[in-house]
């Protein structure tokens, strides 16, 4: 399989398609990712099903299990059935929960046994020190060779810069003893702020963009579609992803043409402060109107406001370039 590129949505449920398809349409996502097991349970007919349907809709299918720690050495199943019916990959995900490696040694000594390509298995978990057990990546990094989706949530309580920098990037050393390899990071972000039932605002999800793109990423998701409120949608659209980019270069380029050392162009914001104002935003950025309205319209509709002129909050992110 080739490697990811782009971004993903992930669905709990089958019945959170139709949202999906909407939000991956709007954003720009190229892979669905699709729970096919929980624990010991397997969901053979929506697995089956599922990926037909994802495929014809033109996006590629991933399949998701959550382990748990009751019986995961049955999730074995789930991921086999899963490679069999055409999904390009299975991610083995960990949430916050106590699982330990002790438990999930089971799971890895039947996988280890079954014949399939461990280059088509990623693992997602929190960083390490926001695991219970930090050890349940070494029983389970060594059969993962797709890579790592650390879940990059505000909900664990720290600020972005502080989870994405240190606990995931800075890790690399000690991830690379648990891999074996230095392994491919795929940072999975989610809509929820440290109150599980609060959404974040646009501006609060902003950092956590910003600090995953600083480090150059092929592929990232957003957990999950029906928590993931359409006001973050721009947002999420307007993140440009390099390999997509040289991807959709035509066959026929010459090779002089692309400058692979060119950056992708990421998009600019600006701190609004109390002198601020839209129109001499719109002036000294250069901007039309049109576009200011097009790239920020969300910071007043996700809070029911009319699209004011002379309405400002200091402290939001603005997007100018």
């Amino acid at each position: 399989m080739a490697k990811l590129c782009g971004k993903g949505v992930w669905m709990a449920h089958s019945y959170d398609l139709q949202r999906a398809t909407e939000m991956a349409t709007q954003v720009e996502a190229n892979y669905f990712m699709l729970k096919v097991g929980h624990g010991p349970f397997y969901f053979p007919e929506i697995t089956r099903m599922m990926v037909r349907r994802i495929r014809t809709l033109g996006f590629y299918p991933l399949a998701w299990v959550q382990l748990t720690d009751y019986k995961p050495q049955a999730a074995v199943k789930a991921v086999g059935k899963a490679l069999t019916l055409g999904y390009e990959a299975v991610v083995l995900f960990l949430d916050g929960r106590l699982v330990t490696r002790s438990q999930l040694q089971p799971l890895a000594a039947r996988l280890d046994n079954v014949e399939m390509p461990r280059d088509r298995l990623y693992l997602a978990t929190p960083p390490l020190g926001y695991l219970p057990d930090p050890q349940v990546v070494d029983a389970l990094a060594p059969l993962c060779q797709g890579g790592w989706m650390p879940l990059c949530w505000a909900s664990w309580g720290e600020p972005a810069s502080t989870l994405i920098d240190r606990s995931v990037y800075q890790a690399v050393g000690d991830l690379s003893l648990k891999w074996g390899k230095t392994p491919d990071i795929h940072p999975v972000l989610s809509p929820l702020g440290e109150h599980r039932d609060e959404t974040l605002l646009p501006e609060e999800l902003i950092p956590w963009v910003e600090g995953m793109m600083r480090h150059g990423v092929d592929f990232f998701s957003i957990y999950h579609a029906a928590n993931t409120e359409k006001a973050l949608w721009p947002l999420l659209e307007s993140v440009n992803i390099a390999c997509m980019e040289t991807a959709e270069v035509t066959p026929g380029a010459e090779a002089d043409d692309i400058d692979e050392q060119s950056p992708i162009p990421q998009p600019v914001y600006i701190t609004v402060t109390t002198s601020d104002s839209v129109w001499g935003i719109i002036t000294r950025h250069g901007l039309t109107k049109e576009q200011f309205w097009a790239w920020n319209a969300h910071l007043w509709e996700s809070r029911g406001l009319p699209r004011d002129p002379d309405y400002l909050q200091e402290g939001w992110r603005i997007r100018v370039k």
